[in-house]
């Protein structure tokens, strides 16, 4: 079936709106300048052209068939304005470069941030059902490849605009050796389309592809490089990489190779071009009176025109493949827009308190309750245990209250700015203990840090450090052993001044004497204390105790708190609490 121009303009229409929509206005009128700027290179390469005609017409002795009264009179005029074309040229070719260049960037940078603030901003049900690698992906490489489609773009429209200017100049200058160029280019078109663009094209497929399995393979491999040790089967993994990264060679073998036999055709196809001319000459006037003029003319633009009929192929080809990452990103800004998180409602808790929660009921998916009217006071520095089976809610409870997740029904009354969130994996920044405290803040002092890595007993472990509060944690805190790591995570909850600590586990890895330190560290600093935790012990410090169970809290009977005996804090192991538990005996 034929395509009609209306089926072509829709097909195209369609295509088009979503690379336009990710644009500002500003950025389309930039946009269309850059073109304009682009185009005018081709425009002094034409002027260039014509110069240098005249430079070698005057040479001879000859004079120009039509003669204007702004063309120069004598070789010298004519020499010094082909010199102040070469300079012009340059500088329009370095400046536009650079334009475009910049402009490409900044729609890189803009579309990584937007993506990045959409993921930021996406509801937390949508966002934890995504593969983080993905987003990684989308922000990178997905922005960065859209932002290419208009660099391609720029370059296509200024190249098709140069290509109709100087096949204008060519029929006007001489009709048949433009015919003898319009064979050559014609033939070096075809071969380029059909022999070239589409190997290189599944070469560029198959080499993003096979980096893409290396990534992903090198991920997994370093994510489990402590098994791998364990298991001493580095062989069989490093096989794999080896395989994986074969298939990324021969891919990008055949992406370097077929440009370069593109580029031999160029130039082969320029002598054609010559001999065309010459012929053309001869078969016109029977003499070569004028002929090193002519050749002049169409080497100074033949250089320009035929690799610009090889780029406009070729990018019409990438421009395809950058295509779909302008498609991917609208279509992922358009889900991040769909799919924003509502803003909490504020309401305050009464004075004394540090949060209310009033009736409050939340499910993932319609008609299955995770949450069902919970109530629960929480008075300033009091200890609250939760616990409960797996999969009961314990973690959805505390993301309600945080305002991670957003309530079906009822009324979380707490002041945001002051909760702290510790879950149990604490995510580290490559970085020092002391940008890992501060994590965005601004304007603390060293002894403000000081306190909070007290607080949670793990100042005197930094200043051992040869660098102190500025040594580094590693990757993800690698350096840090897992309770080292969740008490710098504590650290900084209680450096963002929190008057509500909301703990998901995150003294699982701390031993019982230094889990009853800190959160005794904590009363005393006067944090109220939210800990879901499935550790019995911790239960005995607890102020109230919580079992959610069918999505409801149910309070159970008080137990012997070991804040109330004589000597704590010394230590549950303390001689002063082990007397008093002698003497109870």
């Amino acid at each position: 079936m034929k395509s009609t121009p209306s089926r072509l303009s829709g097909r195209y229409g369609s295509r088009l709106r979503p690379a336009v929509s990710l644009l500002s206005s500003t950025e389309r009128g930039r946009l269309a300048v850059l073109v304009v700027l682009r185009a005018g290179v081709g425009l002094c390469d034409l002027l260039l052209a014509g110069a240098m005609y005249l430079v070698f017409v005057r040479l001879q002795g000859s004079v120009p068939r039509q003669h204007f009264w702004w063309m120069p009179g004598t070789t010298l005029s004519a020499a010094i304005v082909t010199a102040i074309l070469v300079v012009l040229r340059s500088v329009a070719d370095v400046a536009s470069t650079r334009a475009v260049t910049t402009y490409v960037q900044a729609i890189n940078n803009r579309l990584l941030m937007r993506l990045a603030q959409g993921y930021s901003e996406m509801d937390w049900r949508f966002f934890i059902a995504r593969n983080r690698s993905e987003l990684l992906n989308h922000t990178t490489y997905t922005a960065r490849e859209a932002s290419h489609f208009y660099h391609r773009g720029i370059e296509l429209i200024s190249a098709s605009l140069t290509i109709v200017m100087m096949t204008v100049a060519l029929v006007y200058q001489n009709a048949r050796a433009a015919f003898a160029l319009s064979i050559v280019i014609g033939a070096f078109y075809l071969a380029h389309r059909f022999l070239i663009r589409r190997q290189l094209q599944a070469a560029g497929v198959a080499r993003e592809e096979a980096t893409q399995g290396l990534q992903k393979i090198l991920a997994d491999v370093f994510a489990s490089g402590k098994e791998i040790r364990a298991y001493r089967n580095q062989v069989f993994f490093l096989r794999r990489i080896n395989e994986q990264a074969q298939r990324v060679a021969a891919s990008t073998v055949k992406v370097t190779l077929l440009p370069q036999i593109a580029r031999i055709v160029t130039d082969q196809g320029v002598a054609l071009l010559f001999l065309g001319v010459v012929i053309a000459v001869q078969l016109r006037h029977g003499e070569v009176s004028q002929l090193l003029s002519l050749l002049v003319f169409y080497f100074v633009l033949s250089r320009r025109l035929i690799p610009l009929i090889s780029q406009v192929s070729f990018i019409v080809g990438q421009m395809e493949g950058s295509y779909e990452n302008v498609r991917v990103a609208s279509e992922e800004l358009k889900t991040c827009s769909l799919h924003r998180a509502e803003a909490a409602p504020i309401a305050l808790p009464a004075d004394g308190t540090a949060m209310q929660l009033d009736h409050i009921a939340f499910s993932f998916d319609a008609g299955v309750p995770v949450l069902r009217d919970i109530v629960l006071t929480h008075q300033l520095s009091e200890l609250i245990v939760v616990h409960g089976a797996s999969g009961a809610g314990k973690s959805s409870l505390l993301n309600v209250i945080a305002g991670v997740l957003q309530p079906d029904g009822g009324a979380v009354c707490v002041d945001r700015s002051k909760v702290a969130y510790v879950p149990q994996d604490i995510t580290l920044l490559d970085d020092s203990v002391r940008n890992n405290l501060l994590f965005g803040l601004a304007g603390k002092r060293d002894v403000g840090l000081m306190e909070a890595l007290r607080i949670a007993e793990l100042d005197r472990f930094v200043m051992s450090q040869a660098e102190g509060i500025d040594s580094q944690v590693g990757d993800n805190g690698i350096l840090f052993s897992g309770g080292q790591r969740q008490r710098l995570g504590l650290a900084r909850a209680v450096l963002r001044g929190a008057t509500l600590l909301l703990l998901d586990e995150a003294t699982s890895a701390l031993d019982e004497e230094n889990e009853a330190q800190v959160l005794s560290n904590l009363r005393r600093h006067g944090v109220a204390v939210l800990l879901v935790t499935h550790r019995m012990r911790a239960q005995l410090f607890a102020d109230r105790v919580f079992t959610l169970h069918g999505g409801r809290l149910l309070e159970e009977l008080p137990q012997v708190n070991p804040f109330s005996i004589r000597g704590f804090p010394g230590g549950i192991y303390g001689a002063d609490l082990q007397a008093e538990i002698g003497t109870k005996r």
